[in-house]
């Protein structure tokens, strides 16, 4: 029998597209973004249960992701760069990516355990195959991983660090690689789960190696086991929940993400209900935050 369970309103964000939830536990923040507005959020815990917002950047610029490093300060891709950010929010130029087109742009990114910056593109009109998924190592060094990607989404690894997971959303599926830490390597690709309800966007995976996966225009979070069977379901208060992570004292509370406003009209062509398009409730655009009975990993903090 699959678990319902359902989140609660943790943060009012209000984001236009929040994304990319890190848990921190060098500080003991949970770290995402408005992609919409260019704004980095931090939260904390009220130490009574609550949680709130505790500060933000607003770099007026695209960000895809907001990363720990491990020698202080965050790494922020955005656009089809790597910056570096200081506490201060002043950022520098670490790394380029090239692509053939100038509607490319960083949408997901995350770092192995080895502190290696993965990030997945998409282009502006969504062309078929137009995206890709690249690896940035620690000395700014970029190589191309994965061709032939629409809308890069999704990734993160097995608690051993044998499997690589990622989502193309256009395809609806979560696909698992084999992967190699010591280099850096991904092969033999294979689809995991397709989703019957909503496009899988933002995932994390939890330290028994379930999939936690956010549904966009399902409203809810999906947990799978590594074998693709569907464990849990957490609903939230709007249609587009967009990523979650595992964060707390513990790594037992799970944060989602969420959108406001209407849906790409893409979102039709991947199945997503017309009736789940729009995201105009109070909580749209909210973090949301549950217990779901797992417990997660903190972030891999960025090595460069």
């Amino acid at each position: 029998m699959i678990k319902q369970l359902k989140a609660t309103l943790a943060v009012e964000a209000r984001d236009k597209l929040g994304e990319g939830p890190v848990w921190d536990d060098s500080q003991q923040r949970l770290l995402w973004q408005d992609h919409g507005s260019g704004i980095i959020r931090e939260a904390r815990s009220d130490g009574a249960g609550g949680w709130g917002e505790t500060r933000r950047w607003n770099l007026n610029r695209a960000i895809a992701a907001s990363i720990p490093r491990r020698h202080g300060g965050l790494v922020v891709p955005g656009g089809m760069k790597i910056f570096l950010m200081d506490d201060a929010g002043a950022l520098s130029s670490f790394a380029h990516i090239d692509a053939d087109s100038e509607l490319a742009r960083i949408n997901d990114a995350k770092c192995d355990a080895r502190g290696r910056l993965w990030a997945g593109t998409l282009t502006s009109n969504f062309q078929s195959g137009g995206g890709a998924l690249y690896r940035i190592d620690p000395d700014g060094t970029v190589k191309t991983m994965l061709q032939g990607v629409t809308l890069a989404n999704g990734l993160d690894w097995s608690p051993d660090g044998t499997r690589f997971y990622f989502v193309d959303s256009f395809t609806r599926s979560v696909d698992a690689f084999d992967f190699d830490l010591d280099r850096g390597e991904i092969s033999n690709r294979r689809t995991l789960v397709t989703l019957k309800s909503g496009v899988p966007n933002g995932m994390t995976v939890d330290r028994e190696g379930h999939l936690w996966v956010a549904a966009t225009g399902g409203g809810n979070v999906q947990a799978y086991s590594p074998t693709g069977e569907l464990l849990t379901c957490i609903e939230i208060g709007t249609p587009g929940a967009t990523s979650c992570a595992f964060g707390g004292a513990d790594c037992t509370h799970l944060f989602i993400t969420s959108r406001a406003g209407r849906m790409p009209d893409a979102a039709k062509e991947m199945g997503v209900d017309p009736k789940m398009m729009d995201n105009n409730g109070p909580e749209a655009g909210g973090l949301f935050v549950c217990q779901p009975g797992a417990r997660g990993i903190p972030a891999h903090a960025f090595a460069g």
